[in-house]
């Protein structure tokens, strides 16, 4: 993409079969000379977060320092679970199917369970989990085999069993413990889970 610069303006941005439809350009490609014969840039964008963390819209064109700059608007996700609410700030309610309700014919109706948002720390506490059960599955039949049979389970298994826990709980806490988005990030980006023997 390109912008189009007319006396320290941008005049437009577009590619460029859409800001010179009638010329043609051997590959799609415009030569340095016809670029600053035309005032044309490159557009370069400016920070986008990480969209695990952070909700990116895009915003406008402009120039930064001369460059013309896509702009971004990141907003941080809630890390914390909320009550759902509707557009007035009503609280929202789990609803589930009456029959009998609407004369009869059927509705859904609100339970007295308020309907919660999930925020960043409940759904990486459920995947930190899910990992954590994966690399236990393994070698669960293990620790069956001893309960049931009193058969020793290898020290390297119950090394790395240990570790996987140790870093569960550790993640957990972390998680719990994290003071922003950001903090949640770096926490979520510094898994140490440990290698299968």
């Amino acid at each position: 993409m390109f912008a189009k610069i007319t006396d320290g303006a941008i005049e437009a941005t577009g590619t460029l079969k859409q800001l010179f439809p009638n010329t043609s350009f051997p590959a799609g490609v415009a030569d340095s000379d016809f670029k600053t014969a035309n005032g044309l840039q490159d557009i370069v964008n400016a920070e986008q977060k990480d969209r695990k963390y952070y909700w990116v819209t895009q915003g406008d064109v402009t120039l930064v320092s001369g460059v013309p700059t896509q702009g971004f608007t990141n907003t941080a996700m809630a890390i914390e679970d909320v009550d759902a609410k509707d557009a007035d700030g009503n609280q929202l309610f789990v609803q589930v199917w009456d029959a009998t309700a609407n004369g009869g014919e059927g509705a859904m109706v609100d339970t007295s369970e308020k309907l919660i948002t999930r925020g960043l720390k409940y759904n990486f506490k459920n995947q930190i989990k899910s990992q954590s059960n994966s690399a236990l599955a393994n070698t669960d039949w293990m620790v069956i085999r001893k309960a049931e049979r009193e058969v020793a389970i290898p020290d390297a298994t119950v090394t790395y069993r240990a570790a996987v826990i140790t870093e569960y709980g550790r993640l957990k806490t972390a998680i719990t413990d994290a003071a922003d988005v950001d903090a949640l990030a770096a926490v979520m980006n510094a898994q140490n889970w440990p290698k299968s023997s």
